[in-house]
């Protein structure tokens, strides 16, 4: 069993993992164009995230970019039970996980950056995106980095989620 202190509480990560919210999965669902397979293994990842989040809090950077859409958008999805996600917070690491949201001119900022001078900016990311794979790795295996930035940043990408969106009816 993996447990890990966060916050004074200890957490294990098989207990978050055994979590389950159907009422969460279901809507997720109802948004997007996947199977109800999909959407309980998205569900799932975005738990291993939440966890990675809370255990790390404070002490690293921990975010969501292209490659964690999918899992972004279903912690939105989890965020608008608004009950669930805070029980589910409280009774796993003690406090709530905050979403933080980037900005629109912080982003506009950084395209600029990357438009400007790509090499720098790339000098720039590599050792953040090094050291946030890194902690992926220690903390939630291999398989969780090479399903989140391979599988998950290949086929859900910006455009690909656009195309699975249902109409809101």
């Amino acid at each position: 069993m993996i447990q890990t202190t966060i916050k004074d509480k200890v957490v294990s990560f098989e207990d978050v993992m055994a979590y389950t919210n159907e009422e969460v999965v279901l809507r997720f669902y109802d948004n997007y164009d996947v199977t109800l397979e999909e959407a309980r293994d998205i569900f799932n990842e975005m738990k291993k995230f939440l966890f990675l989040s809370a255990k790390h809090m404070g002490e690293h950077r921990i975010f969501t970019h292209e490659p964690l859409f999918i899992i972004d958008e279903m912690w939105h999805t989890f965020i608008l039970f608004t009950k669930d996600y805070r029980a589910f917070c409280d009774k796993y690491f003690g406090f709530f996980v905050h979403h933080h949201i980037v900005a629109r001119e912080v982003k506009r900022l950084a395209i600029k950056e990357i438009e400007d001078d790509r090499e720098k900016a790339s000098a720039k990311l590599t050792p953040i995106l090094t050291e946030y794979y890194t902690l992926i790795h220690e903390t939630l295996g291999p398989e969780t980095l090479v399903k989140w930035m391979k599988t998950y940043g290949t086929k859900y990408t910006k455009e690909y989620m656009t195309s699975i969106r249902k109409p809101i009816p």
